[in-house]
């Protein structure tokens, strides 16, 4: 499956270059500019080998893992800090609190979400294939949520759409777990997580719109990158620490 994405991805991309070259306004002039994009490129290494390093260190708990885990927070920790807006760990007002909240609500769900078939299976004696189908309608819902928050009607409203996302997002990640209770049908999992999958269709399209409305436009595309890396590591962090304390109980 995975091998098969970046054949998907070639023909989108045939189609986008074209216009993203006659769009483009041209790189940075003057060695500022070439520098700037160096240290960029440097920092994205700081972050991918930090990254990798602290998944490998999670695979196995032995002392001589906090090695690598270690490293792997040296080189994370710096190059985070450098490509994130400043402020996002502290959750100051406007765009770093965006970025912060995007990869808290995808970290915490896409987490939550990785042990829900292995807890179905498991402990539920569901099937593979039931256990799979038990998340399947929530692909439904998050598309039908992506294009409720599009409505201009809505446009007013994006802050209270991002909350109520956020909140529907938490209960069902609270509401999970109840189904290790025998008495707790299985398809609560279903339920539960086609109203979670229906909050990070809010929370995920709203924070886009919202960091390009508090973006410069000579800044949307650093902090759609700062977005995006805000995502995609809090799901490798998460996943590794949740991987980590699973396997470390399971002993």
């Amino acid at each position: 499956m995975f091998v098969g994405i970046p054949v998907l991805v070639v023909f989108p991309l045939a189609l986008a270059l074209p216009q993203i070259r006659r769009r483009a306004s041209g790189p940075v002039d003057g060695a500022s500019g070439a520098a700037f994009d160096r240290r960029r490129i440097r920092l994205a290494l700081g972050v991918s080998l930090g990254a990798g390093l602290l998944q490998y260190a999670a695979q196995d708990l032995r002392w001589i893992s906090l090695v690598p885990g270690a490293a792997g927070a040296v080189l994370l920790v710096p190059a985070v800090l450098g490509l994130l807006p400043r402020g996002t760990y502290r959750a100051a007002r406007g765009l770093p609190s965006v970025v912060l909240l995007r990869g808290i609500a995808a970290g915490s769900f896409i987490a939550a979400e990785s042990f829900i078939p292995l807890m179905l299976v498991t402990e539920r004696g569901l099937s593979p294939t039931l256990a799979g189908f038990s998340l399947a309608a929530g692909g439904g819902t998050w598309a039908l949520a992506s294009w409720v928050q599009s409505r201009p009607r809505l446009e007013p409203y994006r802050e209270r759409l991002m909350t109520l996302g956020m909140l529907l997002v938490a209960a069902a990640i609270a509401v999970v777990p109840s189904v290790l209770i025998d008495s707790v049908p299985a398809w609560t999992v279903a339920v539960a997580w086609g109203f979670g999958c229906f909050g990070m269709g809010l929370v995920i399209s709203s924070t886009s719109v919202l960091l390009l409305r508090l973006s410069a436009p000579e800044e949307a595309g650093a902090n759609s990158a700062a977005l995006q890396i805000s995502d995609g590591l809090s799901d490798v962090v998460l996943l590794a620490a949740g991987g980590a304390a699973f396997a470390a109980a399971a002993r």
